[in-house]
């Protein structure tokens, strides 16, 4: 695969990206937008909302799209989600000095700025954001142009397991077949064995795909695989 120039946002990267870019820069994600904690899958419901979003209820977790005013607390699962999910690779003064502040102000850009065709759904329980998920149009080049790519699937520890992460695939998945794309795609650390089953659970397969680089936030180097599904 070809190198493209590095992204400028420092909370872009984690489980699931790596310094491989897209040739189609319009389309790259936010910074904040590249990590995966996964749950095991539950039973959900859905509903169309007056936002033309689905809203999905699965063991009293709601997801929704997300909105501005999500901004502080995407970043607060995002941070506690990266601490957890790093613990084995990183100090624990490392790991302490990610900043919900930086990261606050980095959702608040990238929600504004969403690519077209994008769109971020927050998970939801008893009123409190405890995930999220990203779903864009793929910015690989080598991948068909009607392809969307799940650019993260982040929730906190104390609901892993617990049908949250099964809810907000559902949601990118649905926003993926409303938008008329017939493939799905998704990075993942090679090692994230949670992350690789959880997706081979829902359909994905790899696809042969890999990038290397080092991450935007974390002193460390990561390798990526891809993962698929026809829609």
């Amino acid at each position: 695969m070809r190198k493209a120039p590095a992204r400028r946002s420092p909370h872009r990267r984690g489980d699931q990206a790596a310094t491989e870019a897209s040739a189609r820069p319009d389309l790259c994600p936010p910074r904040w937008l590249h990590d995966f904690s996964a749950g095991r899958a539950l039973g959900s419901g859905r509903w169309p909302s007056s936002s033309g979003y689905a809203v999905f209820v699965t063991g009293g977790v709601v997801v929704r799209a997300a909105r501005p005013s999500d901004a502080r607390s995407l970043a607060e699962v995002s941070v506690a989600s990266r601490r957890w999910s790093y613990r084995d690779l990183l100090t624990e003064a490392e790991l302490a000095a990610l900043s919900v502040e930086e990261t606050t102000a980095d959702f608040a850009q990238g929600l504004a700025d969403l690519p077209d065709g994008a769109a971020v759904f927050v998970a939801e329980r008893a009123g409190r954001v405890v995930g999220y998920a990203y779903v864009l149009p793929s910015p690989d080049a080598d991948v068909p142009a009607e392809t969307s790519e799940l650019g993260s699937l982040y929730v906190t520890e104390g609901v892993a397991g617990t049908g949250v992460a099964q809810a907000l695939m559902e949601a990118a998945l649905d926003h993926a077949r409303a938008a008329g794309h017939g493939l799905f795609t998704s990075w993942v650390r090679r090692e994230n064995g949670r992350a690789r089953r959880f997706y081979e659970k829902h359909g994905l397969q790899p696809d042969g795909g890999e990038r290397s680089g080092r991450h935007d936030v974390l002193p460390i180097q990561i390798h990526e695989i891809r993962y698929r599904m026809p829609l």
